[in-house]
């Protein structure tokens, strides 16, 4: 297998196999389903443009990818404190403020140890702090505000871009 097919493989794999980084803190009743999507221009009959989400498969540098991690109540009981961590995947940078979950804070770290928002996340520098950037964002932390009904779901998103 030479490189470029190495790499082809492995940005699929990034792309279609990320479906066990995503983990709830919520007891046993929450089950997480992750997928990789790229935004994809159509055009209707009418002529009309709109974007559409589309399973990802193989993505090349600079493609921004949609991630998002279903999680969905199993159990007979409603599931308080569902909180989702999810790595931002390797090779790729967080696009700023895409993070969104309705009902939910978000948070993020550099560490996947300490989360803040991310205007108040900061990274150590030459022994100064500074404000994190995008790029240095390896984490992102959904903690929804409101029990998870049984037989419900909710759904927490971001986007990043492939290096």
């Amino acid at each position: 297998m030479n490189k470029r097919t190495q790499f082809y493989a492995f940005v699929t794999l990034i792309a279609c196999g990320f479906t066990s980084q995503a983990f709830a803190q919520a007891k046993s009743c929450i089950e997480l389903k992750t997928t990789a999507e790229v935004e994809k221009e159509v055009v209707n009959a009418k002529g009309e443009k709109t974007k559409v989400l589309a399973p990802a498969g193989k993505v090349v540098p600079g493609t921004e990818v949609v991630w998002t991690v279903t999680a969905n109540n199993v159990c007979k009981q409603p599931s308080d404190k569902v909180v989702i961590n999810n790595p931002v995947p390797e090779h790729m940078t967080l696009v700023a403020n895409s993070a969104i979950g309705a009902g939910s804070q978000i948070t993020y770290s550099v560490d996947g140890k300490s989360f803040a928002p991310a205007g108040q996340l900061t990274v150590k520098e030459n022994g100064a702090e500074r404000p994190a950037r995008a790029d240095e964002i390896r984490h992102v932390r959904w903690e929804f505000k409101n029990p998870l009904a049984p037989g419900a779901m909710a759904i927490a998103r971001f986007r990043a871009v492939l290096n």
